[in-house]
């Protein structure tokens, strides 16, 4: 591959980061699941545990209509391409989440990888990683 290809699978793989960003911030499941690839070799880590696909996925459409507000973001991004079809990121987080009903608030931050490949011609996650050290609840 040359720069070229390089810089653009960079460019395509950071905005696809940018755009889940938008849809936890805009609490829409069906965006944030569209981020992920439905394939069998899928699975995300999440504080140390293996969730498939549909564990995620199901996950995600039950926990965000108990949300009022979401403020993610993603920050150090570094993207590094791996081939033409797959791209590793890893990047910051800093997540503020409100409750609908009790108001509480939790405040999270941590770090997160995801390897994407590229099906179909849209990059989406095939596995990844998310680790949240530090929880507060207000």
């Amino acid at each position: 591959m040359d720069t070229a290809e390089r810089e653009t699978i960079v460019a395509a793989v950071t905005a696809r980061v940018r755009s889940f960003e938008a849809a936890g911030r805009a609490r829409d499941a069906e965006r944030l699941v569209a981020h992920y690839a439905s394939v069998p070799e899928f699975y995300l880590y999440h504080d140390g545990r293996r969730a498939t696909y549909e564990v995620m996925t199901a996950g995600m459409r039950r926990a965000l209509p108990a949300v009022r507000s979401l403020d993610v973001t993603y920050a150090d991004i570094e993207v590094s391409d791996l081939g033409p079809e797959y791209a590793l990121t890893s990047a910051t987080f800093h997540r503020k989440i409100v409750m609908e009903g009790t108001g509480a608030t939790v405040r999270q931050q941590g770090g997160v990888s995801w390897l994407w490949r590229r099906v179909g011609g849209q990059w989406v996650i095939v596995q990844g990683h998310i680790s949240h050290p530090l929880e507060k609840l207000e």
